[in-house]
């Protein structure tokens, strides 16, 4: 489908048609739309962006909530290949000059990707699917964008204090949001991410983190443990005991535009950060005392490679937040050799490993103390 195709579908459905453009470092999108209410979730959700008005986007997308689609335009779905698109969500695919369309029935929707013209086009029947692709699609076109010019995925939680980017590495379960949210609070601290940052060398070798852009998630059992926050857990969990509160599932869901909630003092919601140091949470309820060890360099590295930054446990398997079916992620090859340009600069951080509890007060203090007065204080 052309942009001269989009332009019209546009002007054909009744209303006005709203539009803006996210950027991150050197990647970027316009999302143009007929439904503000997608546009409003696409800019609330996608926080970590810039969003502007200017033209001149490397991608394009124009969603629609159309009509209805004609028969004739899915009917040669019928007998075309899937490929799972996310969580128990399918998509027929065919090939078209100019790049691949893809026919999701189960959300009554038409895409139509033109590489040739940096297009995509998004037919939806009803607005409910509208808003399951507002911002997953601009973050899919952004992300691509960044993994073509050298990043790479990190399962990490990272705030910033004066500038110095702290990275919380660690599979699920170590205590990276209860760290995270225990140093915004305590510490005044800047948020962000819970949960993942595109990370690369730049700027003769320093490494910078991009925010992948997401709703945070905490369990009830943190949330219990710091009082501004207790009132999220839902009523139907805060009669579980306190000594079942840390495994309880399912996790709480905050929106990224209530992060203000987390924070204190001046802090503030960022888009990047420069990490300054690297910690591994390790949270023991049995624990009465907070140890903290130093880890070294070889061992953050070997760490660091296993684990592919965290994106891949060994109890679990990858990361399933790792989706490319419209912007195909770069060969694996190039990949590894962008890990480890990564992974050799983030292993020459100064590195801790956090024995704690769960008192965010003590868990805190434990951090403040190594940015006070470990190396990297003196730098």
């Amino acid at each position: 489908m052309t942009i001269r195709a989009a332009d019209q579908l546009l002007t054909q459905q009744p209303g006005k048609v709203w539009d803006t453009t996210f950027r991150q470092a050197e990647a970027s999108v316009c999302l143009r739309t007929n439904s503000k209410t997608a546009l409003t979730h696409a800019t609330g959700t996608l926080y970590a962006y810039e969003q502007t008005g200017t033209p001149g986007a490397r991608w394009q997308i124009d969603l629609l909530v159309a009509d209805g689609l004609a028969y004739q335009e899915v009917e040669g779905f019928a007998d075309a290949p899937t490929i799972e698109i996310g969580p128990r969500l399918m998509a027929a695919v065919l090939a078209r000059p100019g790049g691949q369309a893809f026919w999701v029935e189960a959300l009554h929707t038409l895409i139509v990707a033109d590489t040739q013209q940096s297009t995509v086009t998004v037919r939806c029947a009803q607005e409910s699917a509208a808003l399951h692709w507002a911002a997953r699609l601009p973050r899919q076109a952004i992300t691509a964008q960044l993994l073509e010019n050298g990043a790479v995925y990190a399962h990490t939680a990272a705030f910033s204090r004066g500038g110095r980017g702290v990275v919380i590495a660690g599979h699920r379960g170590r205590g990276k949001t209860t760290t995270l949210l225990s140093c915004l609070h305590r510490l005044g601290a800047d948020y962000v991410t819970n949960d993942r940052l595109l990370l690369r060398t730049e700027d003769k070798g320093r490494l910078a983190g991009y925010v992948w852009p997401a709703r945070l998630r905490a369990g009830i059992g943190t949330l219990s443990a710091l009082p501004h926050l207790a009132d999220l857990v839902p009523a139907e969990q805060r009669a579980v005991p306190a000594e079942q509160r840390w495994a309880s599932r399912p996790k709480v869901p905050i929106e990224p535009w209530d992060f203000a909630r987390l924070l204190s003092g001046d802090g503030r919601v960022l888009g990047s950060v420069r990490p300054a140091m690297l910690v591994f949470p390790q949270l023991d309820l049995d624990r009465t005392t907070v140890r903290v060890e130093q880890v070294g360099r070889a061992e953050a590295r070997a760490e660091l490679l296993r684990t592919r930054l965290f994106m891949t446990d060994p109890g679990r398997g990858p990361s399933s937040h790792i989706n490319h079916w419209l912007w195909p992620a770069p060969d694996p090859a190039v990949t590894d050799r962008d890990l480890g340009r990564v992974v050799d600069v983030l292993a020459e951080l100064p590195c801790y490993r956090i024995h704690a509890d769960g008192d965010p007060a003590a868990l805190a203090d434990a951090v403040a103390g190594l940015l006070d007065t470990g190396p990297e204080a003196h730098r």
